[in-house]
């Protein structure tokens, strides 16, 4: 999408978007992690719920915890890789097909 013609660039559309969608990952992973492990820290206190039942869902839930996290980590290094590839400029005829393409999602 480089154009060399010496025209006009503007900000590029996708870019901030991205950086504001990293922003927001970074926000709702750690709330997420947060949740996770004050949920198995409760069921590790055997004060929240006991019983067999209790026993193979706290199993299950540090499961998913582990599983979560490895999953979440990936988030923001994926959004950082897109990042790096956008320009910082593009022409305005590719940010005006940029943010119709956004607002269709």
């Amino acid at each position: 999408m480089a154009d060399t013609s010496g025209r006009p660039k503007v900000d590029n559309p996708y870019l901030a978007s991205l950086k504001s969608l990293k922003n927001r990952l970074k926000t709702e992973t750690e709330e997420l992690k947060k949740q996770l492990e004050t949920a198995a820290k409760d069921m590790d206190s055997r004060r929240v719920w006991v019983g067999k039942a209790a026993t193979e869902w706290a199993k299950d839930l540090q499961g998913r915890r582990s599983r979560m996290k490895v999953l979440v980590e990936k988030l923001i290094p994926a959004v950082d890789a897109e990042i790096a590839k956008c320009p910082e400029k593009v022409t305005p005829g590719e940010a005006k097909i940029m943010n119709m393409n956004l607002q269709r999602q």
